[in-house]
This record gives C-alpha cells, sequence and structure tokens, in this order.
C-alpha cells in the first residue's frame, strides 16, 4: 500500500519488519529490493536481493533486479552474469535483453548490442528504447545511412496519431 502512495520510507520500514517477522517471506524480501532500488539505495537493494536468491535462487524477478542494480553501479561484469541466470529463467525477458544491449553498447561491443536489441524487439516490435538504442548503436558504428533508417522506423513505430495509439501506452 505505502508504495503506491509514493511513501518508500514508510514501505520500507512495513517490508523490514515483514521479513523480520518472517525471514522465508520472499515477497516481502522482493519488494523491499524494489523499494531500496527505486529509491536508488543499491547497495541496500543488492543486499536485499542476495539474500532473497540465496533462499529462492530461482526467482525471476530477483535475478532480473539484481542484474539491473549491478548495471547501475557500473558493475557491468556482474551485471552481465546476474542477467545470464536471469535468462535461465526466461530466455525471452525483454528487459534483460535491452540491459544486456546497454550494457554492450556501454563497452563498444556494437554487434552484441545489436544482437540484443533484435531480441527485444522480437518480443516486442514496438519497444521505443530497443528502437531508438539501435540507431545510436549504427551512428556510433559509422553506419549513419542504416541510423537514419533506423530513426525513420523508430518514429513510425512510436507515431501516437489515433491509428496507432497502442504505441503510446507504456
Amino acid at each position: 500500500m505505502y508504495q503506491t502512495l509514493g511513501s518508500q520510507d514508510k514501505a520500507i520500514d512495513m517490508f523490514t519488519k515483514a521479513v523480520k517477522a518472517d525471514p522465508q517471506n520472499a515477497y516481502a524480501y522482493y519488494q523491499l529490493g524494489l523499494m531500496y532500488k527505486e529509491k536508488g539505495a543499491f547497495d541496500s537493494a543488492e543486499h536485499v536481493y542476495r539474500k532473497l536468491l540465496d533462499m529462492f535462487p530461482d526467482h525471476p524477478h530477483a535475478n532480473y533486479d539484481l542484474g539491473y542494480v549491478y548495471r547501475e553501479k557500473k558493475e557491468y561484469d556482474k551485471a552481465m552474469a546476474q542477467y545470464q541466470k536471469a535468462l535461465t529463467i526466461d530466455p525471452d525477458n525483454a528487459y534483460v535483453h535491452y540491459d544486456l544491449g546497454f550494457i554492450y553498447k556501454e563497452k563498444g561491443l556494437y554487434e552484441e548490442a545489436l544482437s540484443e536489441y533484435r531480441k527485444v524487439l522480437e518480443t516486442d516490435p514496438a519497444h521505443r528504447y530497443a528502437l531508438w538504442d539501435i540507431a545510436g548503436v549504427y551512428e556510433k558504428m559509422g553506419k549513419n545511412d542504416m541510423a537514419d533508417a533506423q530513426l525513420r522506423h523508430y518514429h513510425e513505430m512510436t507515431d501516437c496519431s489515433f491509428r496507432r495509439f497502442w504505441n503510446c501506452m507504456d
């Protein structure tokens, strides 16, 4: 309830009490990790997600979120290892593929980045961030014609006109 009202500190307090009362409460651990992550308290989020994954190693969302925490901390190798674990649980997770693409792009591994972004588009052809980032990767590769074509495709897919309104519902 508190997290939906925007009171992260109160939610953190309530979920902390919940995990103390029931140390096997995966829901409370996960929500506590989310609250820390959303607050930008990445070290605390990492600690909570690690405890949760020690108990429930195949928790699909915690595996992704721990990878995201590592990504935000720019610990890319840890993030990539965690994302690989998440993909063993859910191989088509567009969020994981997008974040892997982001990391590859940051590392200058452009072909790998493109490969991951394409996997995102297989699941969600109108994923606006993947569409945009593909153009950026092409530009970094010096393939300006392909970047321009991708930007045109991005605008087609994210057109918020009446006939394509569903692309703007996220």
